[in-house]
């Protein structure tokens, strides 16, 4: 305590002496008028640690590897997996080489927050477990970019351990059953005329590796987070403006992952969403030039086997985590990793296996000037200037799509990622350690981008950047493309903001229009005659498709794109225990309607399950619709439990001051009082708030 005292006085001591009194808005959204920028970024901090201090901290906990000092055993293996990715040394690393210029705003920013601090430390989170949060520091911002970084680029390193447990089901037919291309869904970004052409040749793997990693990363953002985004230009508007609509797909958590603010200096506004802990608007807009984000999926992390390691390529560490047990903080060091003595992070595995598995991440490379140019996102004023900010940008990785007040769209990707020209094995490959440690970014002229496009429109929805003939390749940890698929089909018309409302709430179940005619073929099933392949509450046809689906993937291992080629021709076998799924799935539904089985509970970040502060809702949408509901099913319960969702729906319209609707499912601050008006239930009936900017 005594450290914290003096830490909070020190901090102070030389802090500046900013008052940042906002009025709150619709949606209880801060409007802090301020007198230059320094005041800005040290209310944008201020704001951010009073009103979501714990989430602040626990984000910082996580990439620190610290969760176990206030939350107990069950996180000390994700703390020490974090202790091995080390992104708080890479942080600080970072931190030391900005220059002074650059350090202001972050220093500003830290400020604030522990001014903030003081009313945020008295969260229920906190007072529970008795601990407030420590001083904030400016490379604790660099921290948390790095740590949604990896959280949200994983999935392309993941991806390989999937593809292992494939190629022990189906050897040599992996790569038939398995290849994306050419499905009848396929939809990408972008279109002919706006890449570069060559074939790419096919490079086959079917040895199968065991392996099984001693413990996964925390999951902070989403397991499999997901988004869309897309603009129109002032010629396709009806309005004669351009409209920008995102809505990012994350886990639906309490508290919520996004902060709203409005900030405003005498040169201007900006009003957007921001992650707690990082002065960023990630997605809205300064009046002259709105923006949104979706997580790309293009290859940014791999794994590879070390075939050449030898034991004086490596080095052992053995990190020490405190673990609170009942009232004491008791030492945990009797876990030891390796890295290769060039810095390469070696995964621990659950095997006897001697070949060591090397992690690979682009972010490890990254330079204080490939970070700081996010800082800059509220100063561009047209598209051009926003295109060249985001040519900058190394953090990887994410889709930005962008439009001005002058008409004007476009779409950009930012950060390293490594340069492919062929599909990759599938699965984990072999490499030596030359191979491994040289590293060959894509070129920042050839990262997918497009400005101005012919087309009068740009989208992006998780799905794959460049179509096969491309003359690079993306790997495989995109999602699949349906809703790619359905929002393209839904703005080839004409489109103005009402019709932007019901694209990201459209609950069509996509894959069902490729699928329930193959079904058909060996069920002939009543219940799937006639259904209109919507998402609604009362629907008792799409749990019982969804049902049958999850069950069969489970059985034959399986993911869409091969489950599509396998129905097209099932054998005798395949046929019985086809129809024996869907006996399974009729049990487990026992007709109940979609709103029954589909629910949603808001859980809180931290997975303490005795902290509720939202209701258990019926979900929205399904797997694969526009309106995601990325669920689970919990086979005690026989329900599908929702996670993942639309973490806000956000619709622009570049007028002279922007028109800006929003829905967010939950509460902007105070997230464990009981408000009178419900905004979980506004978020599942789609009801947006109209903004003033």
């Amino acid at each position: 305590m005594l450290y914290l005292v003096l830490s909070f006085f020190l901090s102070s001591a030389f802090a500046a002496t900013y008052e940042c009194k906002a009025t709150f808005g619709d949606l209880n959204i801060p409007h802090q008028k301020v007198q230059n920028q320094d005041e800005a970024a040290y209310c944008f901090g201020f704001h951010h640690a009073h009103d979501r201090a714990w989430e602040m901290d626990y984000f910082r906990r996580v990439g620190q590897g610290r969760n176990s000092e206030v939350l107990g055993f069950s996180q000390l293996r994700s703390d020490l997996m974090m202790r091995l990715l080390n992104l708080e040394e890479l942080a600080n690393k970072l931190w030391s080489e900005f220059p002074a210029d650059r350090k202001r705003l972050l220093e500003l920013y830290a400020e604030g927050a522990n001014a903030g601090f003081i009313e945020g430390k008295r969260a229920k989170e906190f007072q529970d477990k008795g601990y407030e949060p420590e001083p904030w520091k400016p490379e604790h911002t660099v921290l948390i970019l790095l740590l949604q970084s990896f959280d949200q680029t994983r999935k392309t390193f993941f991806r390989d351990y999937e593809e292992e447990k494939v190629k022990a089901k189906w050897g040599n037919l992996t790569e038939e059953l398995f290849d994306e291309d050419h499905m009848p869904w396929e939809s990408t970004i972008l279109k002919e005329g706006e890449y570069l052409k060559k074939e790419t040749s096919k490079t086959t793997s079917t040895t199968h590796q065991n392996v099984k990693l001693w413990a996964e990363f925390p999951s902070v953002f989403g397991v499999e987070s997901g988004s869309n985004n897309w603009a129109i230009s002032a010629k396709k508007s009806k309005t004669g403006h351009a409209i920008l609509a995102n809505d990012p797909h994350l886990d639906l958590k309490t508290p919520m992952f996004w902060y709203w603010i409005k900030l405003e200096t005498p040169e201007g506004k900006v009003m957007g969403a921001s992650v707690p802990g990082v002065p960023v608007i990630v997605s809205g807009t300064n009046g002259k030039v709105a923006w949104g984000l979706t997580n790309s999926y293009l290859n940014a992390a791999d794994v590879f086997f070390a075939k050449d390691a030898k034991d004086s390529d490596v080095e052992t560490i053995r990190p020490t985590v405190w673990i609170k047990i009942w009232f004491f903080k008791v030492p945990f060091m009797f876990k030891s990793f390796e890295r290769l003595k060039t810095g390469q992070r070696i995964l621990p595995l659950e095997t006897d296996s001697d070949k060591k598995l090397v992690l690979r991440w682009s972010g490890f490379s990254l330079k204080p000037e490939e970070i700081f140019p996010m800082f800059d996102l509220y100063k561009v004023n047209n598209v051009d200037e926003m295109n060249g900010l985001l040519t900058q940008i190394g953090l990887p990785s994410w889709n930005f799509v962008f439009a001005d007040a002058k008409g004007n769209i476009g779409y950009h990707l930012i950060g390293k990622t490594y340069l492919d020209r062929s599909k990759n094995p599938y699965g984990i490959s072999e490499r030596t350690l030359a191979e491994i440690q040289n590293e060959e970014f894509l070129p920042v002229e050839n990262r997918p981008q497009v400005l101005r496009p012919k087309r009068e429109y740009v989208y992006s929805a998780n799905n794959r950047h460049w179509p096969s003939d491309a003359a690079f390749y993306g790997g495989r940890g995109y999602s699949y493309s349906f809703r790619g698929y359905r929002i393209e089909e839904m703005l080839k018309d004409h489109e103005d903001p009402e019709a932007f409302k019901k694209i990201q709430c459209d609950r069509k179940v996509v894959d069902a229009r490729f699928f329930l005619p193959k079904i058909q073929k060996y069920l002939n099933a009543d219940e799937f005659r006639n259904w209109d392949m919507l998402a609604t509450n009362d629907s008792k046809v799409l749990p019982l498709y969804r049902r049958l689906l999850d069950l069969t993937f489970e059985k034959w291992e399986v993911n869409e794109y091969a489950l599509f080629k396998l129905l097209d021709d099932l054998d005798e076998k395949q046929i019985l225990e086809f129809k024996t799924l869907f006996e399974m799935a009729k049990n487990d539904i026992s007709n109940r309607s979609w709103s029954e089985v589909l629910r949603l509970g808001f859980a809180h970040m931290s997975k303490n399950e005795s902290w509720v502060f939202s209701p258990e809702l019926p979900g929205v949408g399904d797997s694969h619709s526009v309106d995601p509901g990325t669920a689970k099913w919990n086979e005690d319960r026989k329900v599908f439990e929702q996670y993942s969702g639309a973490s806000m729906r956000m619709i622009i319209e570049m007028t002279e001051a922007p028109k800006i609707q929003l829905v967010l499912p939950g509460l902007n601050r105070d997230y464990t009082s009981s408000p009178e008006t419900s905004p979980w239930e506004s978020w599942r009936s789609c009801q947006y708030t109209t903004l003033a900017f």
